[in-house]
């Protein structure tokens, strides 16, 4: 039986990944890859400005295969047939399709560029996880079955931050995390291995070195995105210590000078009584939160909502976009509390991005936006749930909703500077490995606001990124504080969820998909007019 994670190997390697909210569940056991063996490209002799539409038609079809599978996964624990995903489309793995990408990314002008730069990172990222799979798999089975001993049982790794939010005692949530950090290590073999092999399968594709695949896939230079990592650090710099100090003391009785990493999932843990937020009522509740925005959660009958519950269907959301913006399907299954409502909103973000696509966009604007696009509309739905007025609406009283609203705030902001410290760190440890440890013992209490403990291993023996993923979620932290102020200027003295001139905005900004992209981020955020 497929367990449950195994959709999301599925899923992430790549920018157009379905998006599932909450924490990532158990990664699956190894399974035998299908045969990568990958035949002359049938369309290598074409040429014109047309010459890669083949391969749009053929990533098209990949992608709701790919999306088919998943759903079935995720919604029935239907195993996945990989063999049956890419028969008919191997040609997409030759590596001689970058190289002409590659070619006609130079020659081409601005618009089209960005397209042909997402649809190669697309078929980058395909290449390497077929290529890398057998690593990738058996990382994901050590790191499933790790645990460490707790109390006299054995905890899962994954659970680590349910225990640490669970736990008052501070000196416990240390011990526990020490646990943690032990076991973790032990996979530290596992991990060279599989980033070895992602260095070798980027080298025989032209691009070696981890910046130089990072650059490729997160679609920017790895130094403009340290640049963006550091302006977002320094614009906190002066203010995060004393709002996390002042958390703290509310919180948990401590100072900020005391805090470390092990103790924030005590610290941010949603406090509002689930009571609140009953199941019965997660969607029909959302159904009319955006009726104020003058937004229909079916988009017009394009985004399907499968909220039954059913042996074998995981609980978390997950948008899944099989045809974009035609057929987009969001599964669910209702539970009660704030953290499932935030979670819903999450994906109904993302999915409604997705269905209101206008069906004439360019391909990679309808079915390749970039990861930290997509998550910034997700982000955004998200941050409803804090508000101190919709809380107030529903019963929470108005000093538990601005704690709330306080807590959520804390957690984005933490959110933020942390990727933006993997980022710098990341880029460090590859552009002058001796001296990341010096580095980043000056970087993390900056970063963090709270100091680090000599003794702890650094942050990339524990979790490396030497992709930059971080830089998608700093990324997309970023544009969705930009769009919720841009919502809120427009809204005027209402909260924008109920303004439906901000619905409009919406509706505008999602019809030009992954093409409607503010440039810098930082700058005016206006949609295009329809």
């Amino acid at each position: 039986m497929r367990t449950p994670a195994a959709c999301l190997l599925l899923l992430a390697a790549c920018a157009h990944a379905p998006v599932a909210s909450g924490p990532e569940p158990s990664p699956p056991a190894p399974t035998t890859p299908a045969d990568t063996t990958t035949p002359s490209s049938p369309w290598s002799e074409a040429q014109g400005p047309d010459r890669f539409t083949p391969v749009r038609a053929a990533a098209e079809t990949l992608l709701a295969a790919q999306a088919e599978a998943a759903w079935r996964g995720w919604t029935s624990g239907e195993p996945t047939d990989h063999a049956a995903i890419w028969k008919g489309r191997e040609a997409l793995l030759d590596p001689a399709v970058l190289a002409q990408l590659a070619e006609a990314i130079v020659a081409a002008p601005a618009p089209a560029r960005a397209r042909l730069e997402r649809l190669r990172a697309f078929l980058l990222g395909e290449q390497l996880a077929r290529a890398t799979a057998g690593p990738t798999q058996a990382l994901a089975a050590a790191r499933s079955a790790a645990s460490f001993a707790w109390e006299k049982r054995t905890v899962p790794l994954r659970q680590l931050h349910a225990l640490l939010a669970g736990e008052p005692e501070g000196p416990r949530r240390k011990a526990a995390a020490e646990a943690w950090q032990a076991s973790l290590l032990k996979l530290e073999k596992r991990t060279a291995a599989h980033d070895a092999a992602l260095l070798r399968a980027g080298a025989e594709r032209g691009l070696g070195g981890s910046l130089a695949l990072a650059g490729a896939l997160r679609l920017d230079e790895p130094e403009h995105l340290g640049a963006v990592a550091e302006a977002a650090l320094a614009a906190g710099d002066a203010t995060w210590p004393a709002t996390l100090d002042a958390l703290a003391r509310r919180e948990l009785g401590s100072s900020g000078s005391r805090l470390r990493e092990y103790d924030l999932p005590r610290l941010f843990r949603t406090s509002a009584a689930p009571g609140a937020f009953p199941a019965d009522r997660l969607v029909a509740g959302v159904t009319e939160l955006l009726a104020g925005l003058g937004l229909d959660l079916s988009a017009s009958g394009r985004l399907t909502v499968d909220a039954a519950p059913r042996p074998g269907k995981i609980p978390r959301p997950l948008v899944v976009p099989v045809e974009v913006p035609g057929q987009v399907r969001l599964s669910l299954t209702p539970l009660a509390g704030l953290d499932a409502v935030r979670a819903l909103l999450h994906a109904v973000g993302v999915g409604l991005s997705l269905a209101h696509v206008a069906p004439t966009a360019p391909f990679e604007d309808r079915r390749l936006p970039p990861a930290w696009h997509t998550q910034a509309w997700g982000l955004l739905f998200e941050e409803i749930a804090s508000s101190p007025d919709w809380l107030r609406a529903r019963g929470v009283s108005p000093e538990a909703a601005q704690r709330e609203a306080d807590l959520d705030a804390g957690r984005r902001v933490h959110a933020t500077r942390a990727a933006a410290a993997t980022v710098l760190i990341e880029l460090a440890r590859a552009q002058h490995p001796a001296s990341a440890a010096a580095r980043w013992s000056e970087l993390g209490p900056r970063a963090l606001g709270h100091p680090i403990d000599r003794r702890d291993p650094p942050p990339w023996r524990l979790d490396p990124d030497p992709l930059l993923r971080a830089a998608d979620t700093l990324r997309a932290h970023l544009l969705a504080r930009q769009l919720s102020a841009s919502l809120a200027a427009l809204a005027g003295d209402r909260p924008w969820w109920r303004s439906p001139a901000a619905g409009d905005w919406l509706r505008r900004a999602w019809a030009g998909g992954g093409g409607w992209v503010p440039e810098p981020i930082g700058h005016s955020s206006t949609p295009p007019r329809t």
